[in-house]
């Protein structure tokens, strides 16, 4: 979070709720625009996936934060995250420019009423680099994956109630997988959510592997102090119009997917990396499309079509723009307020040297 506003925003969607209910009172009080969002909708939200049939999808791949809840939370928070990140990125795409090429792939998704988004049928060049920069070789992939430091083995009995039951349905009948506890789970936003690997060798020797992560309600439910419920995310996938990673699976309380190098969930690095600018209209034009992918699962085209028309000609043809500038100008001042705090306690918590330890420096 200290790197900067981008990844304060992302590590603080409880956060956003607060800011978002009072810098646009209008967009969330529309009743007729609730739908199942995604929430946490952000640029490291895409990401590739094997369907059925071994064709390369792009698309979300992070529902944790699914609720009932205006759509325009989605398109606004996507757009204010590209704009963040623009300042860490080669990218000279303006706030307007954004919020026109989300609306434009968000329309087109509509008109079309939905479709899988196949790279290898996009036509978008950037998409096609940002899967190829996002690979890791075999070996580096299951060197980090089954880091013995940062992922302990752990015994049958030690999972959490129910786990293992889980994990073994997703392996032969007489496999015998070896379970491990991630120490330091990834990303920012389900920092601290219990997740556990399970793998077998295959007879080549190379791992075949399982993740599950713990889904736990929305922050919705905090910020509003209702009871928890379970997530929302099994729900989401069931709808949304899309070609499904056959082996994500959701049970209970767990989300199951599969470990392979090439399901890649796309990171600011990648864009860092490429030699020449990925964030441009064209991929972002890509992003409102799937947005509207997942919107399609809860609101047919001619409901959403016709909320856009009543937006539009309630808060002006600028709406998102608007919106996206109040809530990124609010994410930097959170996050300087952060920062102050946070510089504080570094100061107050580092160890003051003895009179003995400066004379011996």
């Amino acid at each position: 979070m200290a790197n900067g506003p981008f990844p304060f925003l992302r590590a603080t969607f409880y956060r956003w709720l607060q800011r978002w209910r009072k810098e646009c009172p209008q967009l969330d009080a529309r009743e007729g625009d609730v739908l199942l969002a995604i929430g946490d909708l952000h640029l490291e939200n895409f990401g590739v996936w094997r369907d059925s049939r071994g064709r390369v999808v792009w698309g979300v791949v992070d529902y944790d934060e699914a609720c009932q809840m205006p759509f325009t939370i989605d398109l606004v928070r996507l757009a204010t995250s590209i704009s963040l990140a623009g300042e860490v990125v080669r990218s000279s795409v303006a706030l307007e420019e954004i919020a026109k090429s989300l609306i434009s792939g968000y329309e087109e998704g509509l008109g079309t009423a939905g479709a899988p988004i196949f790279v290898s049928e996009r036509g978008c060049a950037e998409m096609t680099d940002m899967v190829s920069a996002g690979k890791e070789s075999q070996e580096e992939f299951w060197a980090r994956k089954l880091n013995s430091k940062e992922n302990p083995a752990i015994r049958p009995k030690d999972l959490p109630l129910g786990l293992e039951d889980i994990f073994c349905s997703a392996f032969a009948r007489d496999a015998k997988p070896t379970y491990l506890r991630q120490r330091k789970p990834g990303g920012l936003g389900s920092l601290g959510r219990r997740r556990y690997t399970a793998f077998v060798c295959n007879d080549d020797g190379h791992p075949v592997a399982r993740e599950a992560k713990a889904l736990v309600p929305s922050a919705v439910h905090w910020l509003e102090m209702r009871p928890a419920a379970p997530s929302m995310t099994s729900t989401l996938l069931q709808r949304v119009v899309r070609s499904p990673d056959p082996l994500l699976q959701v049970h209970d309380r767990w989300l199951v997917r599969q470990l392979v190098p090439d399901t890649i969930k796309l990171e600011i690095s990648v864009f860092r990396s490429s030699v020449r600018p990925l964030l441009t209209p064209d991929l972002i034009r890509a992003m409102g499309f799937e947005s509207a992918n997942i919107h399609l699962g809860s609101k047919s085209p001619a409901e959403l079509h016709a909320a856009l028309a009543r937006l539009t000609q309630e808060l002006g043809r600028d709406w998102l723009r608007a919106a996206t500038e109040r809530m990124e100008k609010v994410t930097r001042e959170d996050h300087s307020a952060w920062m102050k705090h946070w510089n504080r306690h570094r100061r107050s918590s580092t160890p003051t040297k003895t009179v003995s330890e400066e004379v011996s420096i």
